[in-house]
């Protein structure tokens, strides 16, 4: 995870690709039928200013799957972080998109990330 241990870097976002996240992440989210976790994910991090999206091992966070690990570069010595999990239904979904959203406002990116229907 070369981006996240970048002191400064801009927001990361890493979603647990461990064999129980993967098995409980939906490929339709339930309400966003369109689009699975990973792909919702995706255009918020295109929406930022430099946000990373990573794929990751299992997190060790297996009760709290499928799991999503938000950090930003706020601080300088370490970066700071949020679990979400498990994110299993769109009002979840609109969690992580919000913290991806505040993340990069407070690290200068300003964007919007998508709300609602992101398909």
């Amino acid at each position: 995870m070369g981006a996240a241990a970048r002191p400064g870097a801009g927001v990361t976002v890493v979603y647990c690709d461990g064999h129980r996240c993967r098995a409980l992440r939906r490929p339709g989210m339930p309400g966003q039928e369109s689009a699975g976790l990973a792909e919702i994910l995706r255009r918020a991090v295109r929406a930022s200013r430099g946000a990373v999206l990573v794929r990751s091992g299992c997190l060790g966070v297996c009760e709290r799957a499928p799991a999503v690990l938000v950090l930003d570069g706020t601080g300088r010595a370490a970066r700071r972080g949020v679990l979400v999990g498990p994110v299993a239904d769109a009002r979840e979904v609109d969690v992580v998109v919000d913290l991806v959203r505040r993340a990069d406002a407070a690290t200068g990116g300003g964007s919007e990330a998508p709300q609602g229907d992101r398909s």
